[in-house]
C-alpha cells in the first residue's frame, strides 16, 4: 500500500500499533539549561497525528541524538523548530523564544533533501551564505573545501553525491551558531564520506553550541553523542544521557535501539 502524502508533501507513516512495546525505566534528565523544549506538542495533518503531546527538553552543549525509524515524526520536529511548520496545539521554543526571525538566526539547519543551487559554482553558493548569516565564516568553508579538493568554480551540478552532502555540511558548520539542527546528515553517503561529515561536525562546533542530529542510522552516530532521544510514532520513548542509557541498559544505543523499534 502507498503511504498517503500530507500538504507539504512528505510521507505519512501509517501508525503503527505501541502494544507489547518495551517499557524502559528512564526519567527526563533534570535539564537546566535548555537550548530546545517542547511544551505539549502536537502536530496534526488532517486526521492523522504526527507528533502527539510531546515534552521535551534539550541540554544546551552536546550533541543530541532524535534516533527513530523513518515516519517516527522527526522531520515533523524539526520542521516545527524551524518555523517552517506551526503546532496544532502547544508551543516550541529554542533558547527560551518562540520561533521566528530571531531563532533563526542562532539556528543552522541541514535538511534531509539537497537544497543547493545546481545551477551556481561552489564559489557563488559560499558568497550567497557569506551574504545572508553574518556569523557565516567564510574563511572555514575555505579551508575545508579546499583540503576535500573541491574548486571553487566548480559547477555544483557536476560535483558527486558524496561533494554535494559535504558542500552542504561545509555551509552549515562554518556558521557560528548556537544550535545546529542536522536531518539525516550521513544517509545515503557511502561509509568513507560518513567519516568525514561526522569529523567535520566534531572539529567544526563552537564550544556551548548544541548539534541536534536526526537520524535511524545509530551504530555510525553513537560514539559522538551525549545524549540520546528515541521517538516512535510521534511521541518521546525514551530521553536521556547516552552515557546513563548505556549503563543502565548494560547494552548499546544501537542494540537498545533494536529492541525498542522491532516490534
Amino acid at each position: 500500500m502507498e503511504e498517503e502524502k500530507n500538504e507539504i508533501g512528505s510521507e505519512i507513516p501509517s501508525q503503527q500499533p505501541t502494544v507489547g512495546m518495551p517499557v524502559f525505566d528512564f526519567q527526563e534528565s533534570n535539564i537546566q539549561n535548555c537550548i530546545l523544549e517542547c511544551k505539549d506538542l502536537s502536530k496534526n495533518y488532517g486526521g492523522f497525528i504526527a507528533l502527539s503531546n510531546v515534552n521535551l527538553k534539550i541540554p544546551a552543549g552536546g550533541i543530541v541524538g532524535l534516533l527513530g525509524p523513518n515516519g517516527s515524526g522527526k522531520t515533523t520536529l524539526i520542521k516545527l523548530a524551524m518555523g517552517m511548520l506551526q503546532p496544532t496545539n502547544g508551543e516550541i521554543l529554542i533558547d527560551g523564544q518562540k520561533t521566528g526571525a530571531a531563532t533563526k538566526a542562532i539556528t543552522a539547519y541541514l535538511p534531509d533533501a539537497n537544497y543547493l543551487c545546481k545551477w551556481m559554482r561552489v564559489e557563488q553558493q559560499v558568497n550567497y551564505y557569506a551574504d545572508f548569516f553574518p556569523d557565516f565564516r567564510r574563511e572555514k568553508a575555505e579551508e575545508m573545501l579546499a583540503r576535500l579538493g573541491i574548486g571553487m568554480k566548480q559547477k555544483i551540478k557536476a560535483l558527486s553525491k558524496g561533494n554535494k552532502e559535504k558542500l552542504g555540511l561545509i555551509l552549515t558548520m562554518s556558521r557560528d551558531a548556537k544550535l545546529y539542527i542536522l536531518d539525516e546528515p550521513i544517509a545515503g553517503v557511502d561509509p568513507a564520506a560518513r567519516d568525514f561529515i561526522l569529523d567535520t561536525i566534531m572539529k567544526n562546533k563552537p564550544e556551548g553550541a548544541t548539534i541536534f542530529l536526526c537520524t535511524h542510522l545509530i551504530a555510525d552516530i553513537e560514539p559522538v553523542l551525549t545524549h540520546a532521544i528515541f521517538l516512535r510514532n510521534g511521541q518521546i520513548v525514551l530521553n536521556a544521557p547516552a552515557n546513563e542509557v548505556r549503563v543502565k541498559a548494560q547494552k548499546s544505543l544501537d542494540e537498545l535501539f533494536r529492541e525498542v523499534f522491532r516490534w
